[in-house]
């Protein structure tokens, strides 16, 4: 599934369990893989199981968290941060998670007028809440999405009962995270959207409405723990985006991304390859840098970093945290791009993996894998331009 895009369907809103539940649903991970993953975090007295439930007659996943022991006690920022970064996750989930505990933290300081060291989570910060956001971050590691879509967000009516007392529908930190969102308020009086699914929404979904035009693969359903007149379920839609380009198929796909730019002239060469190699480690599309002349003549570079909409944040940290800069540039993109597709091919030096790029229904593109020609290249006593070669003429026919 990696590098395919995802359409989150919240036609009855959105929360943490019915997030896990539709993405297993769907095929991304298990329920072993989160039970170790979960494990490497310094929690007790927690188990979680899946169910397969029908709800108005549509058959769905339902994500459950079960909690043994007393009443849990709220839980600051730093507490959450202490967690999740002395946990053995890896270095992308606690990215991940950080960035989204961060969020909350803001929304539920603004909503409170409370400080970002006072703040203590209710809600998102008990266990099961916990337990959603690190499984929906395991999960969307394991898919690896290209692109994540997302419609409107089916909110609710009414009031809702928290820890801070009752509360309109949506909650004064759940509409902080969403906004900018586009929303619904829907005809349930109940909340639809919790403010863990409103975190985990806005930080994952990189451009709100229509489902764009794909080609549909796999459909999760996510069900959730509430009684409601229609089917109380999160839907999740994987496939491969495609388009036409000049009224015929292209077989190739536009791929809309972020252009973060910023200039730098007061660092040294080391810290800018060390900054670069952060950012690619962090899955930006590309990283690179450009030299110019700045002010009062000063040698400088641009630094450009390519990405997803859904990563800029954590790569945004991690230009803030490794470099000099004090602001940066962001604008919208298109990248237009091949369709790939993988082969294996037998040369004369022995099997070679080689990606094959299309473009309007003809393959215009050879590029064999450098570890695999190297080997055969070593093992044959060849130069590694000739394994090259021959993995390129086979896949070429």
């Amino acid at each position: 599934m990696a590098g395919q895009t995802v359409y989150i369907d919240c036609f009855s809103g959105v929360a943490g369990d019915m997030f896990v539940g539709a993405l297993l649903d769907a095929g991304a991970g298990t329920l072993e893989v989160l039970r170790k993953e979960l494990a490497k975090i310094d929690l007790d007295g927690w188990s979680i199981s899946t169910e397969a439930v029908q709800v108005s007659g549509i058959a769905a996943t339902r994500f459950s968290v079960t909690i043994e022991g007393e009443e849990q006690e709220p839980r600051s920022l730093s507490d959450i941060e202490e967690l999740i970064a002395g946990s053995e996750l890896s270095p992308e989930v606690r990215s991940h998670c950080l960035a989204i505990f961060g969020r909350v933290a803001r929304a539920e300081a603004k909503a409170h007028g409370e400080l970002l060291q006072t703040v203590h989570f209710h809600e998102v910060g008990m266990v099961d809440s916990i337990i959603d956001i690190v499984s929906t971050c395991v999960l969307f590691g394991d898919l690896k999405p290209r692109e994540v879509y997302c419609s409107p967000v089916t909110l609710g009516s009414g009031t809702v009962q928290t820890r801070h007392g009752l509360m309109p529908v949506p909650s004064p930190a759940t509409a902080l995270l969403l906004k900018g969102v586009p929303v619904l308020q829907g005809g349930e009086r109940q909340e639809l959207a919790t403010p863990t699914g409103a975190a985990l929404i806005s930080y994952f979904v990189r451009s709100f409405g229509a489902m764009p035009t794909m080609r549909l693969d796999t459909v999760g359903y996510g069900a959730g723990s509430r009684e409601t007149k229609g089917p109380n379920l999160l839907r999740m839609m994987i496939g491969e985006r495609r388009v036409e380009a000049a009224g015929f198929e292209s077989g190739g796909c536009i791929d809309e991304q972020v252009l973060m730019e910023t200039n730098i002239d007061d660092t040294t060469p080391e810290k800018l390859a060390y900054l670069v190699e952060k950012l690619l480690e962090a899955e930006a599309t590309d990283a690179w840098m450009t030299q110019v002349i700045m002010k009062k003549g000063r040698p400088g570079v641009v630094l450009s970093v390519l990405c997803p909409a859904a990563k800029l944040e954590r790569l945004m940290d991690a230009v803030f945290n490794h470099s000099s800069t004090f602001g940066v540039r962001i604008n919208k993109v298109q990248r237009h791009c091949l369709e790939r597709r993988s082969e294996t091919v037998e040369t004369g030096y022995g099997a070679v993996r080689v990606k094959i790029g299309t473009w309007r229904q003809r393959d215009v593109t050879f590029s064999p894998e450098y570890e695999d020609c190297r080997e055969a290249a070593e093992r044959h006593g060849v130069p590694l331009e000739t394994v090259y070669e021959a993995a390129k003429a086979v896949a070429a026919g």
